[in-house]
């Protein structure tokens, strides 16, 4: 795709004030042409990331047309265009008469401005002019993006368009403050990827993911408008302060430091807290020592730009040691959090000007709604329940806290009731509801994604960070297939992006109903063997077979499209997913055929078992692609087929005499979407709202704004209310209407996940879709990424009736009702020719 840009950008697009500022008449710069060769110049009195982010968009620029432009901090050495970088109040920068200063130190924003030096062998200058540090980072790596460098050039082998003339159409240009603060990832369970990759293949000298590995990362946060890590932490990595080289990587680029929610004061106890020397981790009996330790850690890094976890779990991923109970746990830690914060006090400054988290993780949720003496200050830091559904957020009150919230979200997870490391498979509408619900109710201080080790969450990374950086433009609930075809049209261009989008779209969508990792219909922690899965034999098994041997045709279509300049880009991106989770359901839907035909057509099982051998080793074959062979190497051990290696890795055990596979597709007497409904009583303007590609039907509705306060639930008249025809063709005695949902919870602690039910005109029945805890209704719920519920109905008579829900709460997210006969089975997935 040629990249001229005279009509590429007239930089987007104009918003009052802070946003886009826009001259009406763009002037074009050239930067490399038969005539003219651009040479940049960034402020020698700056900060390092000037001198990072210059050299980095004369290498960007090589990329695209084979020349390097000269990099130098000497205004005397250059003529003809420049790039000029640096902070806006600089002397360099002020220098240049009609470089103006607009942005009144706005966070993180950056201008473009074309400039006319007088008596100056410069003949034009375009001047990046940050607020801070890594606002003028953000202009330059725009820049390179506009030239076609794409954040990803790096991480996912995305080759630049070549171009013999480069040249801009610039308008003056004032870039938007993000909406969310603090913007970045937790590298995690790195075990399986990120660390021997690191180890073996890329920083041998340092044997571990040190300042070389981080300082890539960090350049890609920069290039994605990010700008906050939580380090890689498990036993395999060393802790992050162990090697110098990394917190000074983390100071040049600008990067704010954390830590996550197992590890206070920017420690890593797995690494770091010696048992032997120090005793337990107990701030009931060891209080002196853990305090130690934790000062030590700040005294060290007191003048690193970190935002600092307050509180205290076990040394990893576990509860509170010594905490009898939750009133133990509460009163310890109002007493360790005032410690802390004297700590800070001692060796930083005033605490109150130091940016802190409490992260409710798990258990902590509980010790924290049972009752804590918070300083206001202090960021509430909400989480998911590792699954991608936030599990409560701030109500009215905490709304009001100085210290406001954020949101701690998994595209990654190790744990109880099943891992999902491999595949990165969260639907990006499920990204964009949950932290557009956070971001409507006050959490906009940080947003921090575990991605895992990295890769493949390549989309799922840019995604979430684009989200974080403006949520306002993801507000149509389809927006995230716009994004979608944008990210695969940059990369491959126009004539298959839009093709690849979808087929990733197609990818979400299967894996909304069954992860890859979730087929063997097994648990972990404790790990148990596989099972048979839950779709019938004669409809939702072929199905699902076809569904993803069309994908695997789309890949093979594609891949002879794809310029070969980009293959190794399309294998890690979306070949090497797609086909592995493809194989993965092909293993798992082939076993239970074979398990099936085992005892009544033994050749015909024996054929299916084969297959299943094929599946397996199509899998370690894409692996062992994705790791010798793909970018000559570059990325070997980077990928791992079976990380934990779980038993849903494994060849399946073909033939399981103990379990019968299900037969036949249990037809419900009605299946209907929720989405095709009247309305009546007081709705909100716009809703409900469709929620494309949330649920089964991929229409799952949202009832209210986020903010809404509940409804009553026992006087209806005031409600919301969905109305449903509905015609029987046959009496039932005994029936079960069964309403499913997005397995969410309620978005505060004040609120449930109700809905009233009428079945014509008898009473309302109320039903509840919320879980607790790790329940097992909860664990089922996230494996099949479904909630159902339902109310008993008898003597139902052939013909017309009616069915209403009540809004009650605002969290609940409907998808479909069913109506069966007592005692039949519900099936997994829901007919075709429903409404």
């Amino acid at each position: 795709m040629k990249l001229n840009l005279l009509s590429y950008i007239a930089f987007f697009f104009c918003i009052f004030q802070f946003n886009t500022i826009c001259s009406q008449t763009p002037n074009r710069f050239k930067l490399v042409t038969d005539s003219q060769q651009v040479s940049i110049l960034y402020d020698k009195d700056g900060v390092a990331l000037d001198s990072i982010a210059a050299h980095l968009l004369a290498k960007d620029i090589e990329r695209v047309t084979g020349y390097l432009p000269q990099v130098t901090t000497d205004k005397t050495s250059i003529s003809g265009n420049a790039i000029v970088i640096g902070n806006q109040a600089s002397e360099l920068i002020q220098s240049f008469s009609g470089a103006k200063n607009s942005m009144q130190d706005a966070w993180e924003t950056y201008t473009l401005q074309l400039v006319k030096p007088k008596n100056s062998p410069i003949a034009n200058a375009l001047i990046i002019a940050g607020a801070d540090a890594r606002g003028t980072a953000y202009g330059v790596f725009n820049i390179s993006d506009k030239i076609g460098v794409s954040p990803w050039y790096w991480w996912a082998d995305v080759v630049p368009a070549k171009q013999k003339e480069l040249a801009l159409e610039i308008s003056s240009f004032q870039s938007i403050s993000p909406k969310v603060k603090y913007r970045g990832i937790f590298l995690n369970d790195e075990d399986w990827g990120l660390q021997p990759w690191a180890e073996h293949t890329f920083e041998p000298e340092t044997g571990d993911i040190g300042p070389k590995t981080y300082a890539k990362i960090f350049e890609l946060l920069l290039r994605l408008k990010a700008n906050a890590i939580w380090p890689a932490m498990h036993p395999s990595t060393k802790a992050f302060f162990h090697y110098p080289g990394n917190l000074k990587m983390a100071e040049n680029y600008e990067i704010v430091l954390g830590s996550s929610h197992a590890e206070p004061m920017l420690r890593n106890n797995v690494d770091e807290w010696d048992h032997d020397t120090m005793g337990d981790f107990n701030y009931f009996s060891n209080k002196e020592k853990v305090l130690k330790y934790w000062e030590n850690r700040v005294e060290e890094a007191q003048n690193a730009n970190g935002i600092y976890t307050v509180g205290m779990r076990g040394v990893h991923d576990s509860g509170m040691v010594g905490a009898k109970s939750t009133e133990d746990a509460a009163t310890i830690l109002n007493e360790l959090i005032k410690d802390q914060r004297a700590l800070l006090k001692k060796h930083i400054g005033n605490p109150e000007s130091i940016p802190q988290v409490f992260t409710v993780y798990k258990e902590v949720l509980d010790v924290y709604e049972y009752g804590l003496e918070l300083p206001e200050d202090i960021t509430l830091m909400w989480t998911d329940d590792n699954y991608g559904y936030i599990r409560r957020l701030s109500n009215a009150e905490e709304r009001k806290r100085k210290g406001g919230s954020g949101v701690y979200y998994h595209a990654s997870y190790w744990g109880r009731p099943h891992d999902y490391l491999w595949l990165s498979t969260t639907h990006p509408a499920l990204i964009r509801e949950e932290m557009l619900k956070a971001y409507d109710t006050g959490a906009d201080k940080i947003w921090m994604l575990n991605v895992g080790d990295l890769k493949p969450a390549e989309y799922n990374t840019q995604f979430f960070m684009d989200l974080a950086f403006d949520p306002e433009s993801f507000r149509k609930p389809d927006s995230y297939k716009q994004h979608m075809t944008d990210f695969y049209e940059r990369i491959f261009g126009s004539d298959v992006g839009a093709e690849i989008s979808n087929l990733r779209e197609s990818y979400y969508d299967l894996a909304w109903l069954r992860k890859p990792e979730f087929m063997g219909w097994s648990q972990t922690e404790p790990t148990r063997p596989t099972h048979l899965t839950e779709f019938s034999l004669d409809q939702e098994n072929p199905d699902r077979r076809a569904a993803y041997q069309k994908l695997e045709s789309k890949v093979e279509q594609l891949n002879a499209q794809v310029p070969n300049t980009q293959k190794a880009a399309w294998f890690e991106l979306v070949a090497y997913p797609v086909l592995g989770a493809s194989a993965m359901n092909q293993k798992y839907l082939y076993r239970d055929l074979a398990s099936f035909y085992a005892d009544q057509d033994p050749e015909r099982s024996k054929s299916y078992q084969d297959t299943i051998a094929l599946q397996q080793d199509k899998i370690k074959e894409l692996t062992t692609h994705y790791n010798t062979e793909i970018a000559e190497g570059k990325w070997n051990k980077m990928m791992h087929s079976a990380p934990r290696g779980l038993p849903v890795y494994q060849v399946p055990e073909a033939v399981l005499p103990e379990e019968k596979a299900i037969q036949k597709y249990t037809a419900p007497v009605l299946a209907q979407k929720m989405a095709s409904f009247t309305k009546t009583g007081h709705f909100e303007k716009n809703f409900p709202l469709e929620l494309t590609g949330l649920g089964y039907s991929q229409r799952a509705l949202q009832l209210t704004p986020v903010t809404q306060e509940s409804y009553s639930d026992s006087a209806f008249a005031q409600n919301p209310v969905l109305h449903y025809e509905l015609d029987l063709e046959e009496k039932i005695a005994s029936a079960v209407l069964t309403l499913t949902a997005v397995p969410n919870h309620p978005i505060t602690g004040d609120q449930k996940l109700r809905l009233g039910v009428q079945w014509d005109d008898q009473p309302v029945e109320i039903v509840n879709f919320e879980t607790h805890g790790r329940s097992e209704t909860w664990k089922i719920n996230v494996l099949r990424n479904q909630v159902r519920t339902s109310v008993t109905l008898k003597n139902l008579e052939p013909g017309k009736h009616q069915l209403k829900l009540y809004v009650i709460d605002p969290g609940v997210l409907p998808d479909y009702f069913l109506l069966s006969k007592e005692k039949e089975a519900i099936p997994y997935t829901f007919p075709k020719n429903q409404k």
